[in-house]
């Protein structure tokens, strides 16, 4: 007797242990599934609120009673026909909404993704839950994806977070993730990349206009700059570019408190041609 109830002692320790050590082994039967309550993402994903800005409403989205325990304690009703748009890039995508009985009880949200209708569900429950993993694909290429959701009736469906690939991130829509990469340039808390079709992409710190955006706004994903081809070195110095073309012609843009792209302001925005008929940039990476 005494042995059984040391075995048994023994194996609650190690319960006990495991859970304290492997916080993990406590929660493998709380895996996320369709339907339920998913109030945080599991390991391997990341979340995006409803009002990140490059999630975007086709119509005029409703904005939902704060309290309900929506995540950040936010969400966005989408009403009729309208439809709930962003792009993000990664191999997976959660929808978490809210479910409630107001909602259809057929499954009339639909989900495409590239264009094509990846499948749909419904949102109805009996009383107010928050926070539900709606919908999930798994399975993408690792690329850009654009996702449409869109009611197919005239029924409300609430928004309340998008989940992705902990290794994706939501880009604009004219954002290409990996573009056939030739070269990278740190600058000063800024990033460019120069593909193989000659165009510069830029994110990171842009208070001098170093991205060559137009503005000084900071991005976090890549973006390009447009208006700029055939580009086949550029040089990152102190909060200022300089790019040279193909056809000699020489562009800067950035800090120019220094004057070194000539009588243009001290800032510069946006990429501007001050040389013509150079071969090379010396110092170049």
């Amino acid at each position: 007797m005494v042995k059984k109830k040391s075995i048994l002692l023994m194996a609650l320790s190690f319960i006990v242990l495991s859970i304290l050590v492997f916080p993990g082994f406590a929660q493998t039967a709380k895996a996320a599934v369709i339907g339920g309550q998913l109030t945080a993402p599991e390991q391997g994903w990341k979340r995006f609120d409803d009002h990140n800005p490059l999630i975007k409403y086709n119509g005029t989205p409703l904005n939902q009673n704060s309290g309900q325990g929506l995540y950040n304690d936010t969400g966005y009703g989408v009403s009729g026909k309208d439809s709930v748009e962003f792009y993000f890039t990664g191999t997976k995508m959660r929808f978490i909404g809210a479910n409630y009985n107001n909602r259809s009880t057929s499954a009339n949200i639909e989900v495409y993704i590239d264009g094509s209708l990846k499948g749909s569900f419904s949102q109805y429950s009996s009383s107010l839950i928050a926070q539900v993993l709606n919908f999930e694909v798994t399975g993408l290429s690792d690329a850009k994806h654009k996702v449409k959701v869109q009611s197919n009736d005239n029924g409300l469906f609430v928004i309340d977070a998008i989940d992705i690939s902990e290794t994706g991130d939501l880009v604009a829509p004219d954002v290409t993730p990996n573009p056939t990469t030739t070269k990278l340039f740190v600058g000063e808390n800024s990033m460019y990349l120069l593909d193989a079709n000659g165009e510069v992409w830029s994110w990171g710190s842009n208070d001098y206009g170093q991205l060559g955006l137009g503005d000084t706004t900071k991005r976090t994903v890549k973006t390009k700059i447009p208006g700029l081809t055939g580009i086949t070195d550029i040089i990152v110095k102190n909060n200022f570019v300089i790019a040279l073309k193909s056809d000699g012609k020489v562009y800067g843009w950035g800090n120019n408190t220094s004057g070194v792209l000539g009588a243009v302001g001290e800032i510069v925005k946006q990429p501007v041609n001050f040389e013509n008929n150079i071969t090379a940039i010396d110092g170049a990476n």
